[in-house]
């Protein structure tokens, strides 16, 4: 019943907004995309960043629809629904803001805004932007815990520069518990800084986060404070930078968590790729890994991959990742309760296949 109310939810978003274009086509714009995932890997009956399998499947598939209406020279609202991806097997509404121009140097954000604090954080559902099937899970994966979706609040950013654009983003808001192994969290109070310098050549982000966390246990008879944990707060520090010299690009980011009076609980990801572009060909390595302080998960890999561009708006992509040194069963669950963790040291293959479209 759930699922056929979010369809029904966003079917009537969309109608109404494909009504409102007709009577202001001029002022209200339409785009998409559509991930078709497939992936796969060899542990047996684990399943990997809660969604991949060890037998093949597309479930990771997804399909957004934006639209963007240009209320007057100052004022824009813009907005998007999701099926399939973070948002599960349903619909949903994924993120909704409006920005209001106070300068040519100036705006503010407020609503349900797409977290600026990693490099694809914000564009993280349109695979086309970026050379992976999925971004590095060693920081953009709920697993690891460095980035965030959307948070609904509010947000200034400062825009300067010719040649180098500088940008700063400040932000406050908060972000809805959401229900894991009998748990619910979320992050109250968050505020956080963006800044960022961005040409020709490439980008550099530099990005910190804080919230004060909330921590229920749902799972007995009544809700109880998780201790250790309800009224912590939780921070997150970002570095990022990516540059295109020739035909050669590089991608690079570091992310470190901490949480209030639990170090051995604070986490630190990072990743560095290679990219290449021969023609409508681009072959990429990556190496990456994820850690926690106390060494009760981690994980390192390498990936290679390549992709063919299909036309102007489609890409195609292949992936090999060689999962290497899962320490705390890494990123991996049980798929069955009776089935064995795996082994401390352990190694998997993660074979990834995306066909990648923008409209």
């Amino acid at each position: 019943m759930k699922k056929t109310k979010k369809i029904l939810l966003a079917t009537v978003l969309v109608t109404g907004c494909l009504q409102a274009a007709t009577a202001s086509a001029a002022d209200l714009r339409f785009s998409g995309f559509l991930n078709a995932i497939g992936n796969a890997h060899d542990a047996d009956q684990m399943r990997y960043l809660e969604a991949i399998d060890d037998t093949w499947g597309f479930t990771n598939s997804s399909f957004g629809l934006n639209a963007f209406a240009k209320v007057d020279d100052k004022l824009s609202v813009a907005t998007q629904i999701i099926g399939g991806g973070h948002a599960g097997d349903g619909v949903g509404f994924d993120w909704g803001f409006a920005s209001y121009k106070l300068n040519d140097s100036s705006i503010i954000k407020f609503g349900k805004i797409k977290y600026a604090g990693n490099m694809y954080s914000e564009t993280i559902d349109v695979g086309y932007v970026y050379p992976w099937v999925h971004a590095p899970e060693s920081i953009y994966s709920e697993n690891a815990e460095l980035f965030f979706e959307a948070y609904k609040g509010a947000a200034y950013k400062f825009t300067t520069g010719d040649d180098t654009e500088f940008s700063l983003e400040a932000y406050y808001g908060a972000i809805d518990g959401e229900e894991e192994d009998g748990s619910l969290m979320a992050h109250n109070r968050m505020v956080g800084l963006v800044v960022a310098a961005t040409n020709d050549t490439g980008r550099v982000q530099l990005s910190y986060n804080d919230s004060m966390l909330s921590a229920i246990d749902v799972s007995g008879a009544a809700p109880v404070a998780i201790a250790g944990v309800d009224g912590m707060r939780y921070t997150i520090t970002a570095l990022g930078a990516e540059g295109a010299f020739g035909d050669l690009q590089l991608f690079a980011e570091v992310a470190q968590s901490e949480l209030e009076k639990s170090p051995g609980d604070d986490g630190l990801g990072w990743y560095v790729t290679l990219a290449y572009n021969i023609g409508e060909w681009k072959p990429h390595f990556t190496i990456q890994e994820f850690a926690k302080d106390d060494k009760s998960v981690e994980q390192s890999s390498m990936g290679l991959g390549i992709n063919k561009k299909l036309g102007t708006n489609a890409v195609l992509k292949l992936e090999v990742e060689r999962i290497d040194d899962i320490i705390g069963n890494g990123f991996f669950a049980d798929d069955l309760l009776d089935v064995t963790n795996l082994p401390d040291g352990s190694s998997v293959n993660l074979f990834n296949v995306a066909l990648n479209i923008v409209f």
